[in-house]
């Protein structure tokens, strides 16, 4: 059972055991001014289902993806604490900053750049074009790009992650008009982005910025659970992970994005980082980076990815699926760690760590494995180039189409040779 509260229009669920601790928050961060939401088809505040199926809890096929999110139905708003960057790129030094609202499916993969048409260069322009000129002030606070082109990242953002919500396709929207489905998700992200005040959360357990004291991990990560009842994923990066950056919040939600209910869920990906870690201040230089006995080596890189195929002129043909399987479906999602040689990277999937078959060179991924392969000539960058045992050529027997997998080979001796490289593609 959840209460809910109405923010200006949102109606954001959240458990009862800490609704008071919720409220107190949202009174004091929320600007209502900030929150006038769009409408969906689904008129979901007035008129509330209870037979309508928490989205990743369906049991039966639904066919009104206007009023369910399926199948991106597990979201992540995605925040930094951008500590590198210049200062006047890193945001307030007493907030976090929105890094994104992302939609996956429920199991750790996801989809992206779901509708090229709908693709945005111009998110100010529409923002300004729909008398939206304090939200865009807003942005230029909390909505940072750690580079300086706040506007290349929003576009970005939309791009990669707002067009594969169900929900928010442009006949879902009541009165759709001037790419309205701009302004709703902007105003969705940072509707829920206020309700969430990492910073004040950390402070008020005394967990605070600091270039001097370290903070036990399991101590933030308690703390963070506590203020939403369920598990986030928290990132750190810098050498053996000691160096707090990245969180993700997660969501399953009833009804449309626009205008449905949101539930806070547990993590469906892990955390990476050391047991003691740097709340480093913005503003300060780069730390050097400490190694302490309590941290291990390197085990992850900051987030998870895909592993996508492409031919030797370039094309890309598909991923790699959780199996170890090439397939034209939706890519899987794989974490990387760290090798056990220098400039090496190993991976594991859903199904299990990920290895190369020493006696028909098949790579495959599954539980059963239990020594993950070291794939060379690589970094943990996005995009990075894959390798086995000095070579990059992958082959394949057949060239898979619709739900068909075919399996991947190591070398290019296979009849098929169209399938060339594979390349790592972090999700961000």
């Amino acid at each position: 059972m959840f209460s809910s509260l109405l923010l200006s229009g949102f109606l954001i669920a959240v458990q009862p055991s800490t609704l008071g601790q919720r409220a107190e928050v949202d009174s004091i961060l929320l600007d209502p001014s900030l929150l006038i939401p769009g409408r969906s088809k689904c008129n979901i505040l007035n008129d509330i289902n209870p037979f309508m199926p928490l989205s990743c809890h369906n049991t039966t096929v639904q066919k009104n993806l206007c009023c369910f999110n399926a199948p991106g139905g597990h979201f992540l708003q995605t925040q930094f604490w951008d500590y590198k960057s210049p200062v006047a790129f890193a945001g307030p030094n007493n907030s976090w900053t929105i890094h994104g609202l992302w939609p996956d499916h429920c199991d750790g993969t996801f989809d992206q750049f779901c509708a090229p048409d709908r693709e945005v260069q111009n998110i100010t322009q529409i923002l300004q074009l729909h008398g939206e000129g304090e939200i865009l002030d807003y942005m230029h606070t909390f909505w940072k790009d750690n580079t300086g082109n706040d506007e290349s990242f929003w576009e970005h953002e939309f791009n990669k992650h707002a067009t594969c919500i169900s929900t928010l396709e442009p006949e879902c929207i009541q009165n759709f008009n001037n790419r309205n489905d701009v302004v709703i998700f902007i105003k969705r992200v940072i509707s829920l982005f206020q309700i969430l005040p990492t910073f004040e959360f950390l402070k008020r357990k005394g967990i605070v910025p600091s270039s001097t004291q370290t903070y036990n991990f399991t101590d933030i990560m308690n703390t963070l659970k506590q203020a939403t009842g369920k598990t986030p994923t928290i990132n750190c990066n810098g050498r053996n992970k000691q160096f707090l950056n990245e969180l993700w919040y997660h969501f399953e939600t009833k009804g449309s994005v626009i205008d449905g209910i949101f539930t806070h869920a547990d993590a469906d990906s892990d955390s990476g980082c050391a047991d003691t870690v740097f709340y480093w201040p913005k503003g300060l230089p780069t730390p050097t980076p400490i190694t302490t006995s309590s941290a291990p080596t390197p085990t992850s890189t900051e987030d998870k990815g895909m592993i996508q195929v492409f031919t030797s002129a370039g094309a890309n043909v598909g991923c790699i699926l959780s199996k170890g399987t090439w397939s034209q479906q939706t890519c899987a999602t794989f974490r990387p760690v760290a090798g056990s040689v220098p400039r090496s990277i190993k991976f594991t999937s859903s199904k299990g760590p990920c290895a190369v078959d020493a006696t028909n060179g098949t790579l495959s991924c599954g539980s059963d494995i239990t020594l993950a392969s070291d794939f060379t000539n690589s970094t943990t960058s996005s995009g990075s180039l894959l390798a086995y045992n000095g070579s990059s050529s992958f082959s394949s027997d057949v060239v898979p189409t619709g739900i068909v997998q075919s399996p991947v080979f190591i070398g290019d001796v296979h009849s098929q040779t169209s399938l060339h490289y594979l390349k790592y593609r972090s999700q961000d």
